[in-house]
């Protein structure tokens, strides 16, 4: 299933196929393709992630490949923005299903507001949320775009 095309982000179509590892060691693998089960929100609550959060990564901004000495700095200057704001924080990747891409992150247990604001600082085309059942896309830089639910192709969650 295609996404509605973004104008900022050449890899958009590439975010429902995502797989994030979250801790770090990347003991968590949530495959965005497949609905998250019971185990998996257990073990995002043993992290520290037991309601909703925010994957947001400060790589890559705008979907444009930079290389790994600027996304390292972007990234250690995003880790120092959430650090700034003593929430809940553990390491996110955002993986390509098959492999051939990664980009570090963090999962952020704040509200979407600011998850929204975070990635906005750093250029984001969109962030994963996670509302306590199940991940969306969050647009960013895309005034008035909707959110996705995933997994892509499924029955939309009732908003609450």
């Amino acid at each position: 299933m295609a996404l509605p095309a973004s104008r900022f982000d050449p890899c958009w179509d590439a975010y429902p196929n995502t797989v994030i590892e979250i801790g770090d060691a990347g003991e968590l693998r949530i495959d965005l393709r497949l609905p998250i089960g019971p185990a998996q929100i257990e073990a995002l609550s043993r992290l520290g992630l037991g309601g909703s959060f925010a994957v947001v990564t400060a790589c890559n901004p705008r979907g444009r490949r930079l290389a790994a000495p600027h996304n390292e700095r972007r990234g250690r200057r995003l880790h120092a923005r959430i650090a700034a704001q003593a929430v809940t924080c553990c390491r996110a990747d955002g993986v390509a299903a098959d492999a051939s891409h990664r980009e570090p992150g963090f999962a952020v247990a704040t509200d979407l507001k600011t998850a929204v604001a975070l990635a906005a600082a750093c250029e984001q085309s969109a962030i994963f949320w996670f509302d306590g059942l199940r991940f969306r896309i969050v647009p960013v830089l895309e005034a008035g775009a909707a959110a996705i639910d995933l997994p892509a192709g499924q029955t939309p969650a009732p908003v609450s």
